[in-house]
């Protein structure tokens, strides 16, 4: 994207910010660095789709506001599939998985995607920092390795040869042990300081591991330590005790019901807020409950990527020649995606990149669907479709859609998330702290961050040294307490989309140098900073929202067409999403 109109001092700044990220890694700018909303995607397969690029953004704004170009204008591509999947995220990926494998490669399936590439949350930044190859998940993150009979996951798992058992970073016996994280959550809810070295910032002085420590260090009251350390302790309920929860806010809960300090709501706030993506006075208790991990449950693990590498593994299943190699958690890692095989006429799966659908309506006995590439329109038919897109866009799709699933989704209300993977020169900084993973109280930008123990896997092997470069990852939700739901999402949202890509680097570069200047951090051990925008990155759970009806309206879909988004799990994750996929395909099916 150019820019058009004189550049003002702020627009230079923007430009002079993305080539120092980009010189900083030893290579060219990006052509592209000049949308100043994007900035630098760092590189490899993913480097032109970090988050939502402007690019999405902006085709989405055309679908909200009904301004693509008259449907009927659009050229028939002549094609006919046995199913157009729309969304080619985790949820529209497992649909194309199962119903492939249903078929027994008999039949032809179009998976439509509107950004460059495949994965929807599931993508990755990768970034080369003096000749390392390093990597950090954009958005979905985390999982646990599926036992054996479990179902679903522990299938997919075989099928997709998948390892259950992970080589994992050296640490060097010479320095002092510190016990880093395999995820990037195991440190957010306090409680995981018992398994993985946190440091926790107040007001420009540092405490370690508070929960496995009683609390020592953290400036808080006695009582309110208290009230902390009862929280904590506070999980599990009955199926009377979940539809209970369900009925009040998170901050009720916490202060009415187990009458606890306002202190815990504030505490606790920062996660509410980034993974049910509102406050705990507009989160149902049920959502919030669900969040906190009992003392002495195993944190997560994470793929190099994040849950890039279910995607990957996918659609290397389905179109054999997506990527070069066999079948197999090192090739699917490290060898490229062949961009041209995803959508070649021979194979019973393809996947149509930078395509916005537009348009989703039955015809006669199958279903059309309009989209737009490259600036023209299209238009293509299906015996059926799944709709594996957001509930937003859903309501602006499909033409058909009735009444009682467009009130449905009246009921879904949508925020945005930020995550930041800061590709650091060195670490030491963090070492001498005794921090891998931090939480703080203060700033402008943030509230949490972490460097993971990397796996590796064939020519994939980053280093885990103070002295060698490293992913920092940042991951922040954008509300705004005492707001609904729906208010917080937009609020959120007009914030995200309106703050430039250097307004952003400045405030990460300021947070960064008041927790760790004093370290012995500097600016000049950043070799490079990516956004991943995520506008309507999490559905937000208010009370009613788990045992309204709103989920089993939209899920029953409607004559050809299901729907197979992962929010129609309660909470979105890769384990809801592929569920929802294989549902789809299912009742289709039938």
């Amino acid at each position: 994207m150019s820019m058009t109109g004189p550049i003002v001092r702020r627009d230079f700044l923007n430009y002079a910010l993305l080539g120092t990220g980009a010189a900083l890694l030893k290579m060219p700018a990006p052509a592209y660095a000049s949308d100043t909303y994007t900035g630098f995607g760092g590189v490899g397969d993913y480097a032109r789709s970090n988050g939502d690029p402007w690019p999405v953004v902006e085709a989405g704004h055309k679908l909200r506001d009904g301004a693509y170009p008259n449907h009927a204008k659009a050229s028939d591509t002549g094609e006919l599939f046995d199913l157009i999947i729309i969304g080619g995220g985790l949820s529209g990926l497992g649909a194309g998985y199962y119903f492939t494998k249903a078929g027994g490669g008999s039949k032809r399936c179009l998976i439509l995607e509107n950004h460059p590439i495949f994965g929807g949350h599931c993508k990755q930044n990768e970034f080369v920092v003096d000749g390392h190859r390093l990597m950090g998940p954009q958005a979905s993150n985390d999982f646990a390795v599926p036992r054996r009979g479990s179902g679903q996951m522990d299938e997919l798992f075989t099928e997709l040869r998948i390892p259950r058992e992970f080589a994992w970073a050296g640490w060097d016996p010479s320095l002092e042990p510190l016990r880093i994280p395999r995820d990037n959550y195991a440190h957010m809810d306090g409680i995981n300081d018992t398994q993985v070295d946190v440091g926790y910032h107040f007001g420009g002085k540092w405490a370690r591991n508070i929960f496995a420590n009683g609390l020592e260090g953290a400036p808080f009251s006695a009582g309110v330590k208290r009230d902390l350390m009862k929280w904590r302790n506070t999980t599990g309920g009955s199926e009377e005790t979940r539809r209970h929860l369900d009925s009040i806010s998170y901050r009720d809960y916490i202060e009415r019901e187990l009458g606890l300090s306002p202190e815990v709501t504030k505490f606790v706030e920062p996660v509410i807020g980034l993974i049910c993506g509102a406050t705990p006075d507009a989160v149902c208790a049920r959502a919030g409950h669900n969040l906190v991990s009992p003392p002495g449950a195993h944190a997560g693990i994470s793929f190099p990527g994040g849950n890039t590498t279910f995607a990957r593994h996918l659609v290397k299943a389905f179109i054999p020649d997506a990527m070069p190699g066999d079948l197999s958690f090192a090739g699917v890692l490290n060898n490229a995606v062949n961009f041209k095989a995803l959508d070649e006429e021979n194979h019973p799966v393809r996947i149509r990149l930078n395509s916005t659908v537009v348009r989703v309506e039955h015809e006669g006995n199958g279903v059309v669907a309009t989209y737009e590439h490259q600036g023209k329109l299209y238009r293509t038919r299906a015996r059926a479709a799944v709709m594996a897109t957001a509930g937003w866009a859903n309501r602006h799709i499909v033409a058909d859609l009735p009444e009682t699933i467009r009130a449905a989704y009246g009921e879904f209300h949508y925020a945005p998330a930020l995550s930041v993977n800061v590709a650091l020169r060195n670490w030491r900084f963090l070492y001498k702290l005794r921090a891998p993973a931090v939480r703080y109280f203060d700033g402008d930008f943030g509230w949490s961050c972490n460097i993971r123990q990397s796996m590796i896997a064939g020519s994939f092997a980053p280093p885990l040294h103070p002295d060698k470069p490293v992913v920092l990852t940042f991951y922040t939700g954008i509300y705004e307490r005492g707001k609904s739901a729906a208010e917080q999402g937009e609020l959120g949202r007009k914030k995200l989309l309106s703050t430039s890509y250097a307004e952003y680097e400045r405030a990460i570069r300021r947070q960064m140098t008041t927790l760790f200047a004093g370290a012995g951090f500097t600016s000049a051990d950043i070799a490079g900073i990516v956004l991943n925008r995520w506008g309507h990155a999490r559905v937000i759970q208010p009370p009613g929202f788990f045992y309204g009806n709103a989920r089993q309206t939209v899920e029953k879909g409607f004559g050809r067409i299901a729907m197979a988004h992962s929010e129609l799990n309660g909470h979105q994750n890769a384990t809801g999403a592929l569920a929802q996929g294989k549902r789809a395909v299912e009742q289709i099916l039938g």
